[in-house]
């Protein structure tokens, strides 16, 4: 890339302006916080060369090289090009995937979030929208990767299925049972789903098969985001099928380019069309 002066060729390019004269921060593409050694070492190198031998590590698990002059803009990407390494999203784009490490290393993680980050990332990463969208994968309720602030939220559930005849009053599932979901009294077991937040925990607990899997896969939020009018997602659907997530997905980025006006997200959008026409549009799988 030559050296060029039109800020907005740069910000397509991944350098975000600083606020030094012709200094930029280069941001790189990286999803779901994921990174290998050798990804590392690259970075670490170009850190060193064009920027002042630090990087910073972003709220969206992403990765930026500040300092990084004009003159050497062109150089630093091409030396990041060569290591297989392109440049993150910004602007009017899909942003990077964020995700945990789910099922792959989390013993709480109900799905494979990594996965999922993957093929999202391959498939939507820096396409173009009309404001930006947000992505996010979390394994289990605890939401660690916030879903419900972000456009679009995959989160994993297992809902539970008491079984009383296997039940020894032992009280583990209750214990382990963070919402009060679980209550035993006078040798009954009461579980109220309208508390439980099918996060799992009391069937781990459980060793007596009496608390079992009812139901398991993905939650889905949309229209989440943060910023100066924040707006917590809203629960769309849960599914045990993977082919709904993504056909969901794809749905709501079509609606989201069909109907959004200028500078809105897509929770402004269901904001002003109304939720159930937003729903009525999309006609997802079942």
């Amino acid at each position: 890339m030559a050296k060029n002066t039109d800020k907005d060729l740069l910000k397509d390019n991944g350098f975000l302006s600083q606020r030094q004269d012709d200094y930029f921060s280069m941001r790189l593409h990286a999803a779901g916080g994921n990174v290998t050694s050798d990804y590392l070492r690259a970075v670490a190198d170009a850190a060193d060369r064009y920027g002042k031998g630090y990087v910073h590590i972003t709220s969206r698990q992403g990765i930026e090289i500040p300092f990084v002059h004009l003159d050497n803009a062109g150089d630093a990407s091409e030396q990041m090009m060569s290591a297989g390494i392109g440049p993150g999203a910004s602007g009017k784009k899909i942003r990077a995937v964020v995700a945990c490490q789910g099922d792959r290393v989390c013993k709480r993680g109900l799905i494979d979030c990594q996965g999922i980050c993957e093929k999202i990332d391959e498939i939507y990463f820096a396409k173009p929208v009309p404001y930006k969208f947000k992505i996010a994968v979390t394994g289990c309720p605890a939401s660690c990767l916030k879903v419900q602030e972000n456009d679009f939220g995959i989160m994993g559930f297992l809902e539970p299925l008491f079984i009383e005849e296997n039940c020894v009053m032992c009280r583990q599932c209750e214990k382990a049972c963070g919402m009060s979901a679980i209550t035993i009294e006078n040798g009954s077991l009461y579980l109220d789903m309208n508390k439980c937040v099918s996060c799992g925990l009391c069937i781990a607990a459980c060793r007596k098969d009496a608390m079992q899997i009812k139901e398991q896969g993905f939650t889905v939020f949309v229209g989440g985001k943060v910023g100066k009018k924040p707006r917590m997602g809203q629960k769309l659907l849960k599914t045990d099928d993977e082919e709904v997530v993504f056909d969901v997905l794809e749905k709501t980025i079509a609606y989201y380019r069909q109907n959004a006006l200028e500078g809105e997200r897509l929770g402004d959008v269901i904001d002003r069309c109304g939720i159930d026409q937003f729903r009525e549009t999309i006609k997802y799988l079942r």
